[in-house]
């Protein structure tokens, strides 16, 4: 029987990438051997790899020694050890399929799921295992097997996160934006941009001054990333990723707005800005 190992992004892009061999975890293994790589909420396996040994805790020291391997940017690390994801699951013999191949998902499932043996081979009969000195790359037909109502939306001149009441992602720190009636969670992105997350809300019609984002505003509306949820609310139907988190915040208040100062970190209350800069004077 083969195991799925269920993997958030950006993380399970930078395994398939070969910019990963270390998925961080909170707590040690005993699962060894071939397994099926799984991006969180798409329902679909993406590739194999094998799980060699799982780690002893890393400390901050450790963690900004082994960067390549874990792949986690150094403003990340005092949340994600707050967090208590330390102990390095190890990878290799990384293989991406050719085409993903869709599992059901078990109710309840969070880390692991035991796939069916019709799945199991599908994925075994699909790909080889790649040369470890060439780049990886994704499945040209990869995005056109994401659920609809699941994909991460991204903007077309700039990926998965659990939402709930207040969500939770061990991809990076929460912050909140409470324009009004509208909520709204987003983390920043290792790239610069800002990933907004499903069902967070935002203003129909806010402030009358300039809207320099108006027509992006439409456009996420035409698309049916923003949908009516009552009567001066949208809501975000699935995840999308903002150029900045100030073009995020101007689109969730339908004013312009400035981002860093607007966002707030979900258990500190501080600024996305001042959170930022909490990060680089400890990494210092």
């Amino acid at each position: 029987m083969m195991k799925g190992l269920i993997i958030r992004q950006p993380w399970i892009d930078l395994i398939l990438d070969g910019k990963k061999t270390w998925e961080m975890r909170s707590k040690a293994t005993n699962v060894r051997g071939e397994i099926a790589l799984i991006r969180a909420k798409s329902g679909l396996v993406f590739g194999t790899a094998r799980l060699m040994k799982s780690g002893a805790p890393l400390g901050r020291l450790d963690y900004m020694a082994h960067t390549d391997k874990h792949a986690i940017p150094e403003a990340m690390l005092d949340e994600v050890i707050e967090n208590g994801w330390v102990h390095p699951w190890v990878l290799d013999q990384i293989r991406v399929l050719p085409r993903p191949v869709p599992y059901t998902h078990p109710s309840g499932a969070v880390t692991f799921v035991n796939l069916d043996p019709s799945v199991v081979a599908a994925v075994k009969s699909g790909g080889s295992v790649k040369d470890p000195s060439a780049p990886i790359g994704h499945p040209p037909s990869a995005m056109s097997y994401s659920r609809p109502s699941e994909k991460i939306d991204v903007e077309p001149t700039a990926t998965q996160a659990p939402t709930s009441s207040v969500p939770t992602d061990y991809n990076g720190p929460i912050f909140v934006f409470r324009p009004e009636t509208a909520q709204a969670y987003g983390r920043p992105l290792p790239d610069g941009r800002f990933l907004v997350l499903k069902d967070s809300s935002a203003m129909r019609s806010g402030s009358p001054n300039v809207k320099r984002d108006a027509h992006d505003r439409d456009r996420l509306v035409r698309e049916g990333v923003l949908v009516s949820d009552g009567d001066n609310r949208y809501r975000f139907t699935r995840d999308h990723a903002f150029s900045s988190s100030s073009k995020a915040a101007g689109i969730i208040k339908d004013g312009n707005s400035s981002g860093p100062s607007l966002w707030k970190h979900v258990k500190s209350g501080r600024s996305l800005k001042d959170s930022e800069a909490l990060c680089s004077e400890s990494v210092a």
